[in-house]
């Protein structure tokens, strides 16, 4: 009976692991908590298999080295990628998670971290997230995953990853758009209100009509359909 009462703990403490939501932090401000098995999708090239992170600063693609080392991928030719279950289409310098798909074209969503919610006042002169070593090193400078070799001496993959949780949690915020063609456009009535050949008082009567709500992706597929059947 204790065995089984250990084993049933045990679960329910696995289960309750496994529902904790991951949260990036000011050290490790990327989409997955570690680096993941990914396929790179390329044009007229095999896809390339790595493992893979975005950065959320910026929406860059990341991958470790053989060496360990983190780099930014050389996005010349990209149309995609693959991370477990998960989809990316490459747009405007920019690897954006899919959330559907139609024909003519894609429903995104694109996280990125909020910085100024971390900044806080510590002390007389005060002091924010912002001005720390680590986060001003290795993450807030865009340009910084170049440069890893000039601030680090030793692994800079395992160094990041052991330092991930040694800074404030980050929010993030998510916000959805339409993907038509190359052209990345705002998931709300005035942003598609104002392209090219949408009739306005069409497009309100059709809004009301099926009572889009512009957070919920099953009624973007609809906006999407909508502005792309020509």
């Amino acid at each position: 009976m204790k065995t089984l009462i250990s084993i049933l703990a045990g679960l329910l403490l696995t289960v309750a692991a496994f529902a904790q939501q991951y949260e990036p932090t000011a050290n490790w401000p990327y989409m997955y908590p570690d680096f993941m098995d990914g396929e790179l999708h390329l044009m007229n090239k095999a896809p390339n298999k790595a493992k893979f992170n975005i950065h959320l600063n910026l929406s860059k693609l990341h991958y470790v080295d053989r060496k360990g080392k983190i780099k930014e991928v050389d996005t010349w030719g990209v149309t995609g990628l693959v991370i477990g279950e998960d989809k990316f289409h490459f747009v405007g310098g920019k690897m954006l998670k899919i959330m559907a798909e139609t024909e003519g074209g894609y429903v995104v969503k694109e996280p990125r971290p909020n910085y100024s919610a971390i900044v806080k006042n510590d002390g007389a002169m005060g002091t924010t997230a912002l001005n720390s070593t680590t986060t001003k090193t290795f993450l807030y400078n865009e340009n910084a995953v170049n440069q890893y070799n000039g601030y680090l001496m030793t692994d800079v993959y395992k160094d990041l990853l052991a330092m991930k949780d040694q800074s404030e949690r980050l929010p993030v915020n998510s916000n959805l758009f339409f993907v038509i063609g190359n052209e990345q456009i705002p998931a709300n009535k005035k942003s598609v209100s104002d392209l090219p050949g949408v009739d306005k008082k069409a497009f309100s009567k059709f809004l009301k009509s099926e009572k889009i709500r512009w957070n919920e992706v099953e009624d973007l597929i609809k906006v999407l359909d909508y502005i792309t059947a020509k």
